[in-house]
Formats: structure tokens, C-alpha cells, sequence
């Protein structure tokens, strides 16, 4: 977690889903994203063509050198995966296969397929070059690596970046420009965390109160309305922030519903120095506190 947060640079963001990170240019950004911890994919690009695109799954068994070669043959075909070579991985021992064709008459691609061992996940990363360079095996997969599940997960994408204490999971995502959402679940717990940015257009909108009390569509029939707000503060290792929090009871008619948790808490603080509004809502406060607390950790402030 620490290290790849020390490969950003001024020209290069960090990627961190369901476990992977990684490290690209700023001007790639995901244009699909989907799937769970098990299964999934995200394409990223640029504004002229696709650039990189990841899929992965869990594998329970098999022969990794097996797979890796058939996955190959699936992308390149039988005659340039032939040409695929080991490519060494800086941390090798978290990788049971690593694998790279590099096409050598571009336009193309390049394909790089990895075996986790912290996760016992698969991972196909496509490249499409116009040109032969060696961004990709020097740059890109360099930052590759994986987290196991049962620990602390980190999560960044876009302009959001958070962490989620062990056991969490992600649950649904809604990425709209300047209104990110994460939701995660751990057990009967669960917990949403937003960010809408840049905070002084925000604030000319709604009050901080009134963005604290919207409640998502979802659950207006179930909750009601904040009734009362009062002040709360964040300690950040370098300053504080200040917020405000409050409760959201679900309506008394609804006493039967109990797949619904009879409150919700309620987190926001406008952090002026990254220029953001922070909200997290949920039935679990020290676990929404430690996310927030964490928001922007990929993002130097």
C-alpha cells in the first residue's frame, strides 16, 4: 500500500480496485468499469483510443503455466503467444506466472498475464501501442500488484481515493462527474462514502446541512428526514477538519422492516485545503470515521 503510493508523480495517478493498483498517466481514465472481487474488468483511455484494459478472476485450481498460455492463445493467437517470455515482476514471489507478449510490428498489442499468489487471482492486462516503446513493461506493469482479501483495502479512482478496514467489500459504485460514491459492506454493516468537488461550486448550491441531509432515493421510503444536526470534527495527522453529523430513523410504520437497520449515521466535513465535501453514511461510525479519515490518500494534499 505504502509503496505504490510513492510511485505517483506529477504526470501519473493511482488506480487501486478491488484489491489491484497500479500506477498510469494522468490522461487515462476508466471509461467501463465492472465486476466484484472475483471477477471483473475496467478499461481505461485517453481522448483518442483505448490504452489499457484489466480482467481478472479467481482461479481455484489449475496449472497456472496452463492458463497463462491459453489465455494468451484467446487474446494473440497460437503463433505470438509462442513469443510470450517470463517477465520479471519486482516483488516475483506475488506472482505464481508472469507472462508478457510484446507485439513487435505495432499497431497492436501488448499482453501481459499474472498469477496472484495474495489473492489466487488471475489478471490479463492488454496494452494497445501505436508505436514500439517500452512504457509499458517499464512504467505501467513495474506498479502491478495485488492485495489478499482479508486485509485493509485501499480505493482509487478518479478524484476519489479511500480505505476500507478488513472485511469490508464493496457493494455498488455511482461515478458522476464531481459526485463520487463507494458503498461497502462488511457482514450486516454497511457504509457509504461520497465526495463532491470542487467544494466552493458545491457550497454555492446547498448548504453543508442540506448536502448531509439529502437521503438517496432508495431509502426515502424507508428513513426519515434528519431531524436535527450538530457539530463533529475529524483528526487528520496533519490538521482537523470540521463537520457535522446527525441520524437518520427509519419511519415508525416501519417497525417490521428489520433488513433495514433502525438508524443511520451521518458524516460530513468540507475539507478546505483539497477543496472537497466528504460525506459518509452508514450504521457502523468508527468504521465510516476511519474511511473518511483516509479519503484523498492518493492525492498528496
Amino acid at each position: 500500500m505504502s509503496s505504490i503510493s510513492q510511485l505517483a508523480t506529477r504526470n501519473s495517478q493511482l488506480l487501486a480496485w478491488h484489491g489491484w493498483n497500479l500506477a498510469v498517466p494522468d490522461t487515462w481514465n476508466p471509461v467501463k468499469v465492472d465486476g466484484t472481487w472475483d471477477q471483473g474488468l475496467m478499461l481505461l483511455a485517453d481522448m483518442h483510443q483505448a490504452k489499457l484494459g484489466l480482467r481478472w478472476r479467481r482461479a481455484k485450481r489449475g496449472d497456472p503455466e496452463k492458463w497463462a498460455d491459453r489465455a494468451l492463445k484467446d487474446e494473440v493467437g497460437n503463433l505470438a503467444a509462442k513469443q510470450a517470455a517470463g517477465f520479471a515482476m519486482p516483488e516475483s514471489t506475488d506472482w505464481k506466472v508472469s507472462k508478457l507478449y510484446a507485439d513487435t510490428d505495432p499497431p497492436g498489442r501488448d499482453v501481459w498475464v499474472g498469477w496472484s499468489n495474495q489473492s489466487s487471482r488471475v489478471l490479463e492486462i492488454v496494452h494497445h501501442v501505436k508505436t514500439r516503446d517500452t512504457f509499458f513493461e517499464q512504467q505501467v506493469l513495474p506498479t502491478v500488484s495485488d492485495t489478499p482479501e482479508s486485509g485493509e483495502q485501499a480505493w482509487s479512482i478518479f478524484d476519489l481515493s479511500c480505505k476500507t478496514p478488513s472485511g469490508w467489500k464493496m457493494q455498488w459504485f455511482r461515478l458522476n462527474a464531481g459526485d463520487l460514491t463507494l458503498s461497502f459492506k462488511s457482514k450486516k454493516k454497511s457504509a457509504n462514502v461520497r465526495q463532491i468537488g470542487p467544494a466552493t461550486l458545491a457550497l454555492t448550491r446547498l448548504k453543508l446541512d442540506d448536502w448531509i441531509g439529502q437521503i438517496d432515493k432508495s431509502l426515502r421510503k424507508i428513513y426519515r428526514e434528519i431531524d436535527d444536526l450538530s457539530d463533529t470534527t475529524l483528526d487528520l495527522p496533519n490538521r482537523t477538519l470540521t463537520g457535522r453529523r446527525g441520524v437518520l430513523y427509519r419511519k415508525r410504520r416501519l417497525f417490521w422492516a428489520v433488513m433495514f437497520t433502525k438508524k443511520l449515521d451521518v458524516i460530513g466535513v468540507h475539507d478546505e485545503v483539497r477543496n472537497r465535501l466528504f460525506i459518509a453514511q452508514g450504521d457502523d461510525e468508527p468504521a465510516m470515521r476511519e474511511m473518511l479519515k483516509s479519503m484523498g490518500w492518493a492525492k498528496k494534499a
